[in-house]
């Protein structure tokens, strides 16, 4: 490919009126600028500007180069601005991973506030029950947990006669999960003085969505490891009921996982920023 710092010297002489006043203008020696020009002659296999020792003329077909040149250096002086003024405003479209009990519930609550502040990006979820591989699909961001996005739970069930007393009754019993399609799904939970059980069930209903698992809970279809916040006003309103309130699931830590921090855009850096933010409020 040619060398465009050629035409930016070639275009700098024309503008100029000749080699002497292009050298001042851009405290380039004279000699340098006479041979990028004749580089770019040869080059193109034709004469730009007819020179001598008292003469400087731009050829006709010169004249035709330069314009067009002038436009090449203008649309690069356009390319620049356009990175200078992404880097100065946190602009463009944002991919940003997450797990879909996340998006349901915790995530999907405080993102609104994110594009209210900066209204210049525009944000793509892409919700999965799998880790996403950044480079190839394109993720600037992923959230991610050191287990199952249904961390700091407790077990919920609709309000209903009897009650549960065993933990190891479980696993008899009808139960929703939100996990990846497979036919027996385990629960790890920690109870009084950090005792440790493994509940392997078979759940009647399995989804990513958190919502959907608590329309099965309302519903009075099975037992529930949920989300405490999610769950709260179903709680209150008598229209769930805490059960073993000694048992929980072990709470987890979230991170977020990008390809580099060099050249990060704005864009993410705000959000990866806000997602802190509001990580230490909560």
């Amino acid at each position: 490919m040619d060398d465009l710092n050629d035409y930016y010297y070639f275009a700098a002489v024309v503008s100029s009126g000749g080699f002497a006043s292009a050298s001042r203008d851009l405290k380039i020696p004279r000699s340098k600028l006479s041979r990028r020009v004749s580089r770019l002659e040869e080059g193109l296999g034709a004469r730009l500007i007819e020179r001598s020792t008292r003469h400087f003329r731009v050829t006709e077909i010169g004249q035709a180069f330069y314009e067009r040149c002038q436009t090449i250096l203008q649309e690069a002086d356009r390319a620049k601005s356009i990175v200078s003024e992404a880097q100065s405003d946190p602009q463009g479209v944002v991919r940003m991973g997450c797990p879909l009990g996340l998006v349901d519930i915790s995530v999907g609550e405080i993102l609104p506030e994110f594009l209210e502040r900066y209204p210049k990006i525009k944000l793509q979820i892409i919700g999965s029950d799998r880790r996403a591989d950044l480079i190839n699909e394109r993720i600037d961001l992923e959230v991610r947990a050191t287990n199952e996005p249904e961390t700091q739970t407790s077990l919920t069930m609709r309000k209903r006669s009897g009650n549960l007393n065993c933990v190891d009754e479980l696993a008899d019993l009808p139960t929703l999960a939100m996990t990846s399609w497979v036919s027996y799904h385990t629960w790890e939970l920690v109870g009084p003085n950090d005792a440790k059980q493994v509940i392997r069930h078979q759940p009647r209903l399995t989804c990513r969505s958190m919502t959907a698992i608590l329309d099965a809970a309302r519903a009075g279809l099975g037992f529930g490891l949920l989300l405490e916040s999610a769950c709260e006003a179903d709680l209150q309103a008598g229209k769930l009921v805490r059960v073993l309130p000694d048992w929980q699931s072990e709470e987890s830590q979230f991170y977020i996982v990008f390809t580099t921090a060099k050249g990060m855009p704005p864009a993410v850096r705000v959000l990866i920023d806000f997602l802190v933010e509001k990580s230490r409020q909560h």
